[in-house]
């Protein structure tokens, strides 16, 4: 492990700051492997950099707590991933159709990696009812990917001629509505909420604004 870490792959040894960088990861990573094997209260610094086959002390060298990490690896490996769509959907030449949406949705849900960052959020969700904090962080989350999704919405109803029937703000908000609600269900009950549900109701309720669909 040690020499992983100070090492590159072509054997040249790393700077500090790639050292760094490469500790920071991998402590990334085991929390993220502890916090769903454990639940946030049940894990520890100790079991954390004991994961990652570090010292306590090289926890305390990258982070202050195991509060900053999970916030961070919550910023890394979940929003940064939905705000990428969000972003893409508000771009006129990479906006998808609600059906393409539907089915990226459909496939963070099927992917382990996927099913991994849903089981964090889970984990965030439990713990910001005790925490306000945690949910300071969840709602950061949802403003800010609300702010993209509302401006795609609004852009495509303009594009497709059509008065949105509520405020985009509201229909953003439905959206993320819409994702969390068939996670969960389909997280306890995959056969009474199947994946294929993502694209077909997405195509359903949104098809107005797919330009794909629109006459002429």
């Amino acid at each position: 492990m040690y020499l992983d870490t100070v090492l590159n792959v072509n054997g040249t040894r790393l700077s500090r700051s790639e050292q760094q960088a490469r500790t920071r990861a991998a402590l990334l990573d085991a929390g993220g492997r502890v916090f769903v094997e454990r639940g946030f209260l049940g894990s520890s610094v100790e079991a954390i950099a004991a994961e990652a086959g570090f010292t306590r002390g090289a926890f305390y060298s990258n982070f202050d707590s195991k509060e900053e990490l999970f916030a961070e690896l919550l910023q890394d490996r979940v929003y940064a991933l939905y705000a990428e769509m969000a972003a893409r959907s508000a771009e006129q030449d990479t906006r998808s159709s609600p059906r393409e949406t539907g089915e990226q949705l459909a496939a963070i849900q099927d992917d382990p990696g996927g099913r991994w960052m849903f089981r964090l959020w889970l984990e965030l969700l439990a713990h910001a009812g005790r925490d306000p904090e945690f949910r300071s962080i969840a709602a950061r989350f949802w403003s800010g990917n609300r702010a993209l999704i509302a401006a795609a919405v609004a852009k495509g109803y303009e594009e497709a001629g059509i008065t949105p029937p509520a405020e985009p703000e509201r229909l953003a908000s439905a959206l993320i509505a819409m994702d969390i609600g068939l996670a969960l269900q389909h997280f306890v009950d995959p056969e009474a909420a199947p994946l294929d549900l993502y694209p077909e109701l997405y195509d359903l309720l949104f098809s107005p604004l797919d330009p794909a669909q629109r006459p002429g």
